[in-house]
């Protein structure tokens, strides 16, 4: 289509700053005349491009010419390509390409002001290759299967339909349609293991009239923590929890109420505030910490 090759004449224009008609006719396999019609087309939609004849002439676009702002404005052009920097942190195919091509439409300078990576520190090749796979299964609708450990080590065979990744309070997720339970089902990602994409595909359109909006609520083990916290951690508190979860207390203590799911890392992160803790609920977690801590100390006698 005409409408899809002007606008490609454009993006090359302002790529490569100029090419002559016969590179372009060779391109869009058209012939030199198409190319001139294109050139013309162009020029009455009050597109600023010229042709310089001789030796090194050729077409070109003026200087500093950016794309119709009433299509976006400076703001979403802004928001846009800050998007699409946080999805470099996916490793997401095309990203770098993408970004350039809108910073050359938009006529945007590189600022390097940002930068999203959610990958633990020194994590393993074989996580950022489980990545990668849950990636290509992802956005060419394959079912996955693979062996999924849960927080007491029990393992299970699944083969899912992936519906979509999710970054949620410090750790990576899979939400999917399990096709062993016939229903949706949240997995942690790094107690996914061995995993094997299959030949088979999936209607993705299906799964996207069912609400599968994301709730921990949704994930195995989720339990209703009470604590509360000394007012000597208080420069921690409103940091890492809502505060629609936080009391604070007479005596300058905080009490929290959350749901959160238990794993290893909770266990670790209540550790982490040392005396100045206090488990109300459930009573089962003071015992797991208080085991937790018994091994710690034998380890250092």
């Amino acid at each position: 289509m005409q409408i899809d090759r002007l606008f490609k004449i454009i993006y090359i224009l302002l790529d490569k700053q100029q090419i002559t008609a016969k590179e372009l006719s060779e391109m869009f396999q058209v012939s030199t005349r198409t190319i001139y019609r294109d050139i013309e087309t162009l020029s009455l939609a009050g597109i600023p491009i010229y042709t310089s004849k001789g030796k090194g002439g050729g077409i070109s676009i003026l200087d500093n010419f950016v794309m119709n702002k009433s299509i976006l404005s400076n703001e979403e052009q802004n928001n846009l390509l800050m998007g699409l920097e946080t999805l470099k942190a996916t490793e997401y195919e095309n990203v770098d390409s993408a970004i350039l091509k809108l910073r050359n439409l938009f006529n945007k300078k590189i600022n390097n002001w940002i930068e999203v990576d959610f990958s633990n520190w020194g994590s393993s090749k074989v996580e950022k290759e489980k990545f990668e796979t849950l990636k290509f299964a992802l956005t060419n609708c394959r079912t996955i299967e693979f062996d999924y450990y849960n927080l007491f080590g029990d393992k299970t065979n699944r083969r899912v339909n992936p519906i979509k990744l999710i970054f949620k309070h410090k750790a990576w997720y899979l939400q999917a349609f399990c096709l062993l339970k016939n229903d949706f089902r949240i997995f942690k990602v790094n107690r996914i293991k061995d995993l094997i994409v299959s030949e088979d595909t999936f209607d993705r359109s299906y799964y996207n009239e069912i609400d599968t909006t994301f709730s921990y609520r949704n994930e195995p083990n989720v339990i209703n923590l009470k604590i509360t916290l000394s007012s000597q951690v208080k420069h921690r508190v409103y940091d890492e929890f809502d505060e629609k979860d936080i009391t604070k207390n007479e005596d300058g203590s905080f009490s929290i109420d959350i749901m959160i799911p238990e794993d290893e890392w909770l266990y670790n992160y209540i550790i982490s505030f040392g005396e100045h803790i206090n488990i109300i609920t459930p009573q089962y977690i003071r015992d797991v910490i208080k085991n937790k801590l018994e091994i710690t100390l034998k380890n250092y006698k």
